[in-house]
C-alpha cells in the first residue's frame, strides 16, 4: 500500500497584488532546467511587519520528469529561503527514484502555495509512473514554515507531547475516515498514532489538513482530512494555535 506525501498553508483573506523583482526569482539545482511562472503577491492583513509575499511555482524538466514546484518570493528572507528549499528538496525526491528509462515524475494538479501573517504552507502533488506497472501513483508532499522563526513546522514543534498530539491525530482522523465513504474497509493500522502517518500536512485557517494516502484501496485514492485547531486544543503548544491559523 502506498504512502502519499504532500506539501500546502494558510491563504489570508484579504490580498494585494503586486510584482516581484527577478532577484527573488526561486533558484534551482542538479542540471535541471527550471522557468518560473508569473507570480501573484500577498500581503497579508492584520500581519505586525506587513510582510508581502509572492505566491509563484518553478518549472523543473529534464529526463524523465516534468514538476511545476510551489515557491514564494518576497517576505522574510529567511522565510522564504527554507520554504523555497524545503519544496524543491521534495520534488527532488521523487525526482530521484526515477531508475528505469520507462519510469517518470510529473506533477499533479494541485501545486499550492498558501500565505498567512505567521506561516507559510506548500502542497506537491506528484504522480509517479514506474516502467511494467499497471497503473500510475500519485504522492502528496508537504511543508510549512515558521515565518516568524524561518523555520520549518514539524509534528513535535506543535504539540506540549508529541505522543499526546499523535493520540488526539489519530482520534480525530478515525472518526473522519469513518464518515467518508470512499474510505471504506480502511486499514485501520495506518491511522495508529504514529509520526509516520501523520506527517504530510499543511496549516489552514480551520485546522490541520492532513493527507493520509491510500488507506483503503489505490481505486478510492488519496484520503485527507482536516482536524480543527479546536479539537487539538489541549495539546498544542502554547501559542502555536495563533501561528498556524494565521
Amino acid at each position: 500500500m502506498k504512502k502519499t506525501a504532500a506539501v500546502i498553508g494558510a491563504l489570508a483573506s484579504a490580498a494585494v497584488l503586486t510584482a516581484c523583482g527577478p532577484d527573488e526569482s526561486p533558484t534551482t539545482g542538479g542540471g535541471s532546467s527550471a522557468s518560473s511562472t508569473p507570480p501573484t503577491s500577498v500581503t497579508v492583513a492584520g500581519s505586525p511587519r506587513a510582510e508581502t509575499f509572492t505566491a509563484t511555482t518553478v518549472h523543473l524538466e529534464g529526463a524523465g520528469y516534468k514538476i511545476d514546484v510551489p515557491q514564494v518570493s518576497g517576505g522574510k528572507a529567511d522565510a522564504r529561503a527554507e520554504f523555497n528549499a524545503a519544496v524543491q528538496a521534495a520534488a527532488q525526491e521523487w525526482i530521484g527514484r526515477i531508475s528505469r528509462p520507462g519510469d517518470s515524475v510529473t506533477g499533479g494538479d494541485s501545486q499550492v502555495v498558501r500565505i498567512g501573517s505567521q506561516v507559510l504552507s506548500g502542497h506537491l502533488v506528484v504522480v509517479m509512473y514506474s516502467e511494467g506497472a499497471a497503473h500510475p501513483n500519485s504522492f502528496h508532499a508537504a511543508h510549512v514554515t515558521n515565518i516568524d522563526t524561518g523555520k520549518a513546522i514539524t509534528l513535535p514543534d506543535l504539540f506540549t507531547d508529541l505522543q499526546q498530539g499523535l493520540s488526539t491525530l489519530s482520534t480525530q482522523a478515525e472518526a473522519q475516515v469513518q464518515q467518508d465513504p470512499r474510505a471504506t474497509g480502511y486499514n485501520k493500522s495506518l491511522l495508529t498514532p504514529v509520526a509516520e502517518h501523520f506527517q504530510t500536512w499543511v496549516a489552514t485557517p480551520e485546522g490541520m489538513r492532513i493527507y493520509l494516502g491510500e488507506i483503503a484501496s489505490h481505486a478510492a485514492g488519496n484520503i485527507d482530512v482536516t482536524v480543527p485547531w479546536s479539537a487539538l486544543d489541549g495539546v498544542l503548544k502554547p501559542g502555536m494555535r495563533a501561528v498556524v491559523s494565521s
